[in-house]
C-alpha cells in the first residue's frame, strides 16, 4: 500500500530577512534584502507513516533591493553581482529533509541551489524550522560560499588598498505563513 503524503504550502512573508555578509581587509559588511515583496511559496510534503517531511521551493530576490547601509558599498555590491545583466538572485531549496526534532523545532538538511550573476551552484545546507502558533513559522539558516564559485572576482577598490575577501555568507530568516 502506498503512503499518502500530506502537503502544506507555506507562503514566504514580506518581513523575511535575507542578508549577504562579507569582509574586506579593512572591515566587514552586510547587505540586506529590503522591500522583498513576499509571495514565493515553499512546499512541505509530509509522509506520516515514515514521519518524513520533504521541503522544496524557491525565493527570488531583486538585486536592486539589497542595501549595504552605505551608498558606495551598495553600488559596488550591485555592480559586483552584474545587476544590469542579472537583476535577480535566487535561492532554491532542494530535497530538504527533517533530520531531527525537539519541541517546536525541526532540524532540516538537504541542498540549496543559489544563483548569483547568472551562475548557479548547489551546496549542502542545514536549516532550522521553528513552528509558531497561528499557522506561522520561521525557516532559518546560513551558508558560506565564495564569489569565485560564481565566476565573480572579489572587488578591489582604491588602487588595491581595499580588497574584498572571497568568502561570503548568506543568512536567511524566512517568515512562513501556512496556506489553507
Amino acid at each position: 500500500m502506498h503512503e499518502v503524503p500530506e502537503i502544506k504550502m507555506w507562503r514566504i512573508a514580506s518581513d523575511s530577512v535575507i542578508e549577504i555578509a562579507g569582509s574586506t581587509n579593512i572591515s566587514s559588511f552586510r547587505c540586506e534584502s529590503n522591500e522583498y515583496q513576499g509571495g514565493n511559496v515553499l512546499r512541505e510534503t509530509y509522509f506520516p507513516e515514515s514521519d518524513i517531511s520533504e521541503w522544496s521551493g524557491e525565493i527570488i530576490l531583486k538585486t536592486v533591493n539589497f542595501d549595504c547601509f552605505n551608498a558606495i558599498m551598495t553600488k559596488d555590491f550591485r555592480e559586483t553581482l552584474h545587476m544590469g545583466q542579472h537583476p535577480t538572485i535566487s535561492v532554491r531549496f532542494l530535497n530538504l529533509i527533517k533530520e531531527s526534532e525537539n519541541i517546536n523545532q525541526e532540524n532540516l538538511r538537504g541542498e540549496v541551489e543559489i544563483t548569483l550573476a547568472g551562475v548557479s551552484k548547489i551546496y549542502p545546507i542545514s536549516c532550522v524550522f521553528l513552528a509558531k502558533n497561528g499557522g506561522k513559522a520561521l525557516l532559518a539558516g546560513e551558508r558560506k560560499l565564495a564569489y569565485t564559485d560564481f565566476e565573480i572576482d572579489p572587488p578591489v577598490k582604491l588602487l588595491g588598498t581595499i580588497k574584498v575577501r572571497d568568502s561570503i555568507e548568506v543568512n536567511f530568516g524566512l517568515v512562513l505563513e501556512e496556506q489553507i
